[in-house]
């Protein structure tokens, strides 16, 4: 790759703003990545300070895996609920017995299924 600005010389690194071909004297250090010098310095550090903020504020790997295990407990939670009432309506309601008694146990049988997996979900988490 050549330089954008010295078609004759070889390119050392690409500027983080703007994507073109740098040499050493048109590259600017900015500690991590290189700009245009004397064009693109502060849009790189503001997008190097942007990364830097996004990653201290982004939750950490267990703190995700531990949200998901409770949306996941949540909702197994919800379809053996779910499951519950139809049951309970369809054996109390006998026009609807057939049809409202299965939709009921699908729902018990995800519900069951769902806290199996947030239980080996649990099991399986990594050391923290």
């Amino acid at each position: 790759m050549r330089c954008y600005y010295h078609p004759e010389k070889e390119a050392v690194g690409i500027c983080k703003c703007c994507g073109k071909g740098l040499c050493p004297d048109c590259a600017a250090d900015i500690g991590k990545g290189l700009a245009c010098r004397g064009q693109c310095e502060e849009d790189v550090r503001a997008v190097v300070a942007l990364i830097d903020r996004n990653i201290q504020l982004a939750p950490k790997t267990g703190q995700i895996l531990e949200s998901s295990r409770k949306i996941r407990s949540g909702a197994a939670t919800f379809n053996l609920v779910i499951g519950a009432v139809f049951v309970a309506w369809g054996f109390s309601n006998l026009d609807h017995l057939g049809f409202v008694v299965i939709l009921g146990t699908c729902f018990l049988i995800y519900g069951i299924y769902g806290l199996m997996q947030a239980r080996k979900a649990a099991k399986d988490k990594p050391p923290a």
